[in-house]
């Protein structure tokens, strides 16, 4: 199978949908499959996927006819079985190019719900030029089928997955970084990983920070990630005290989240968020929003503990009876990790990609 991944990301802190564009091609790749991607000149994630070792097209640029002609120039040299594209722009733009001349059936991936809108006439038609979507969560496929982007049967929800052996090498030097933090043995540390944008919800953590702050004991908050609004986030913190700390872009997630106590997922909108399985990997206690999907990755109460989207006064409730009852983290640790093992693996993911392109390829519903 022939598959074409496209994305016109180019923020400095790509999401969750790139990272798995690179571990679907890479992973798709190694059996026996062809994949390439497709992205902006010099994007960093662009940049990330070739120093994986896949194979990268860096032609979308230019006026939006341009990029139109050469998403199917790259269409025509890849000869794609199926693309795969982030973002309606992406997807029509590759729609039209195998309208006019290239191959590929075309599915539109979505990260999030809310992606199209019934009441946008271009939305509608970009889903009509579209051979099928993905989504990260069955939950997911049900939104978009409930609002008008259906049949049912034209969505496929396909789980992510997680590469276990970074977590577990960063349980192993748990206490190392922990020391490299400047991690006391006896504070707690709490955080969350994310790229720095008021949609993930950080505003709600901040609120909810300032709740318990002072209520737990030796707690230190961490916050892993970057982006345009890191500058504004950063001095929306200023209030409390340095008691949250901003590591920025890292190389080295997986120790970090090991490291922690607690995590904190505090996401407005996402679907299955990746840091929420990759924590869980690395035998963390979780508290997540109750996004879409949220509830197919944690059982809440015994994987891990989910409160509403946007309530800050719940997500404190939850940290601080976490914060100080360290055998119930345990559990919830053990079980978010046996969580992963069972269902949420990238053996797991990969196995579920060849199941789906496959079935999209052949024009399967």
């Amino acid at each position: 199978m022939r598959v074409l991944f496209v994305s016109l990301n180019h923020s400095i802190a790509f999401g969750g949908v790139e990272r798995w564009m690179m571990d679907a091609g890479a992973g798709l790749v190694a059996r026996g499959h062809d994949c390439a991607m497709l992205g902006r000149p010099g994007a960093p994630w662009v940049r990330a996927a070739r120093q994986r070792g896949l194979r990268v097209h860096e032609d979308h640029y230019g006026p939006w006819i341009a990029r139109v002609a050469r998403t199917r120039a790259v269409m025509q040299a890849e000869r794609p079985d199926v693309v795969v594209a982030k973002g309606k722009k992406a997807a029509r733009m590759a729609a039209w190019g195998r309208a006019t001349g290239a191959r590929g059936r075309v599915a539109l991936f979505f990260g999030l719900t809310h992606e199209l809108d019934p009441e946008r006439w271009v939305d509608r038609y970009t889903w009509r030029r579209t051979d099928a979507g993905i989504t990260v969560a069955h939950g997911a496929s049900r939104w978009y089928a409930e609002h008008g982007f259906g049949p049912a049967t034209k969505l496929h929800a396909l789980w992510k997955g997680v590469e276990l052996a970074p977590f577990d090498l960063g349980i192993a030097t748990r206490v190392a970084t922990r020391e490299a933090l400047g991690l006391a043995d006896d504070e707690l540390a709490i955080g969350t990983a994310c790229r720095m944008a008021w949609q993930k919800g950080i505003d709600h953590l901040l609120d909810a920070i300032r709740i318990v702050h002072g209520r737990i004991g030796r707690a230190r908050f961490f916050i892993v990630g970057d982006g345009r609004e890191r500058p504004e986030i950063e001095a929306a913190a200023r209030d409390l005290d340095g008691t949250v700390r901003f590591l920025g872009q890292r190389d080295d997630v997986p120790a970090l989240l090991a490291a922690l106590d607690l995590f904190v997922q505090p996401s407005r909108q996402e679907v299955m968020v990746q840091t929420t399985l990759e924590a869980m990997a690395a035998g963390r206690a979780v508290v997540s929003t109750r996004t879409v999907g949220a509830d197919e990755a944690i059982e809440d109460g015994a994987s891990g503990v989910l409160v509403p989207v946007g309530d800050p006064a719940a997500m404190a409730e939850a940290i601080a009876a976490l914060a100080v009852d360290a055998r119930r983290r345990a559990a919830l640790g053990r079980a978010a990790r046996a969580r992963v093992e069972s269902t949420f693996t990238m053996t797991h993911m990969l196995d579920r990609a060849e199941q789906v392109l496959a079935r999209i390829a052949v024009g399967g519903q």
